[in-house]
């Protein structure tokens, strides 16, 4: 749930990256219309990422040390025997194991560190720009499809920090290979410098195809997520409505789409693989042949041939893995990162917020404690709804609640949130404010759904605070109970009932008209927008 405590709103959609994050941290994000958005992102997490890349391509070099030294120990223990270089070898080994044990737990911990930074500070942006109450100019959006952009999308944007990471480490394994191959014969060094930039060439032609479906993949399987969860949300809806049969025959539609893009996809990955593993097979094949004519020869001693042998089996995982996920990850990346700037990037439904200057003269023609509105209308509310959010909350009638506890859907500091579910009467809910809600609150009845929602809005403590309808699920007892201490509460500020209930007009310390509202807005019209 977003902090109530952050000041709204930004003024632009690039406003959202400068937003702090947990305990204050800033996002090191690039700007919306920064060229070469993608690369940015996954180069936003230095240094801890060159820290990652380092202790990754030191984890990669130390475990092609392994066949350089057992070939030593070939030839220096076995060949001729040796107990006491043959202990020294195996101290070797030992000692390496530690330092991979070391280097490969600061690689990952960096690596997962720095995806899930870029990760949430993706998700806390674009949640924050969902939940703005300016909405979305000009543009249908679904909750289905926001919710993928925010968790699929931003996950897969995330992850893109690998590509900082692995290939550094891949091409400092072919570099380390290279150099090793040339203590031996520089031939086959030569052949490895030749052979790394072929097989990243041949996967990069090959991967063109993933590239595109990749892409077309993503796109179909969102719009058929979205349209799944849209479905869920409204599923009450449609089944009054008897339409059931006709939103699974689009679903079923659109499943089938994703379904056949996604074998395209597939087969274009498998055609990649195919091609970069064969490729590599046969190159290692070569190297090893070429190897074992030059020991055949005499040019290379036994443990050298070994070293060869077991180089070109570390070497084709660094050299394959390099255009793979250079083929296929970035195209991926690139097409979320899309999705996620387009979101942020959407104009405001509501174009700006009324200036300060009006909204004080409005809210200082507001007499003080709670007044109920006589009647409702929506222009009404939507020129309220236009005010500044630091200032003037307005309450919706049905508000969402979010899977976690009372607490947590109330306020971040368990004092006030406590004391505003006693001003909502929350009493009954069993647990009190550590009793689990469910997604959507379907864990509580709907009297303590609404309760629960009032209580945000009281927790907030605004300077103004506009209520429509606040208490229509509850009785008329525990109705009463709420209008006393509500008014109690907020004798100091400025309340507004929208309410025909005559519990709120018996506790109101004053009444106003509709019409007299929209006087007092009048030169509000402009601000809205749509």
């Amino acid at each position: 749930m977003t902090d109530m405590t952050r000041n709204w709103a930004p003024e632009s959609a690039a406003d959202y990256a400068a937003l702090p994050g947990p305990g204050g941290r800033r996002s090191k994000l690039p700007a919306l219309d920064a060229k070469r958005w993608t690369l940015k992102v996954a180069l936003s997490q230095r240094p801890w990422s060159f820290v990652a890349s380092i202790a990754m391509a030191a984890a990669f070099v130390r475990n092609g040390l392994t066949p350089v030294v057992v070939g030593h120990a070939v030839d220096e223990a076995i060949a001729t025997p040796s107990w006491q270089r043959l202990g020294f070898w195996i101290l070797v080994l030992a000692g390496l194991y530690l330092v991979a044990v070391g280097v490969n737990w600061i690689a990952r911990f960096m690596l997962v560190r720095s995806q899930q930074l870029v990760s949430h500070d993706l998700r806390t942006m674009v949640t924050d720009r969902i939940q703005d109450p300016r909405g979305f100019a000009g543009r249908e959006r679904t909750p289905g499809g926001l919710l993928l952009v925010a968790s699929a999308d931003t996950q897969r944007v995330g992850e893109i920090v690998m590509m900082t990471v692995m290939p550094v480490a891949e091409a400092a394994s072919i570099t380390y290979g290279a150099i090793m191959m040339y203590t031996i014969n520089p031939w086959l060094s030569l052949a490895v410098l030749v052979g790394g930039p072929m097989l990243v060439i041949v996967a990069l032609r090959v991967g063109r195809p993933l590239q595109r479906r990749s892409v077309v993949r993503q796109q179909a399987l969102a719009q058929t997520a979205a349209t799944a969860a849209d479905v869920v949300q409204g599923l009450r809806i449609l089944k009054g409505l008897g339409a059931i049969l006709t939103v699974r025959g689009r679903y079923e539609e659109e499943s089938g789409v994703a379904y056949a893009r996604t074998v395209e996809a597939n087969a274009a990955e498998a055609r990649l693989n195919g091609a970069t593993d064969a490729t590599g097979a046969i190159f290692v094949s070569a190297l090893g042949i070429a190897a074992g004519v030059l020991a055949f020869h005499g040019l290379v001693t036994i443990g050298q041939l070994i070293t060869v042998v077991g180089l070109t089996q570390f070497l084709i995982t660094p050299m394959t893995m390099l255009g793979k996920n250079l083929a296929s990850r970035w195209a991926s990346a690139e097409a979320s990162g899309l999705r996620i700037r387009e979101v942020l990037g959407a104009g405001f439904e509501h174009t700006s917020e009324v200036d300060a200057e009006r909204t004080s003269r409005f809210i200082d023609a507001l007499p003080t404690g709670l007044t109920v509105v006589r009647g409702v209308d929506h222009e009404l509310v939507a020129r309220l709804e236009a005010l500044p959010r630091t200032r003037v909350i307005v309450a919706p009638h049905a508000a969402d609640l979010f899977d976690g506890s009372v607490a947590d859907n109330v306020y971040p500091d368990l004092a006030v949130a406590e004391q505003a579910l006693r001003v909502a009467c929350c009493d009954d809910i069993p647990a009190g404010s550590q009793q689990r809600v469910g997604e959507g609150g379907r864990m509580l009845s709907g009297g303590q759904r609404q309760r629960v929602a009032l209580a945000r809005a009281v927790a907030f403590d605004p300077e103004v605070l506009v209520l429509q309808d606040p208490t229509t699920a509850v009785d008329s007892v525990t109705e009463q109970n709420i209008a006393d201490r509500l008014s109690r509460q907020r004798a100091d500020k400025i309340t507004l009932v929208f309410s025909e209930a005559p519990a709120w007009h018996a506790v109101a310390t004053n009444h106003v008209s509709v019409a007299d509202l929209l006087a007092l807005t009048a030169g509000f019209d402009g601000e809205i927008a749509g």
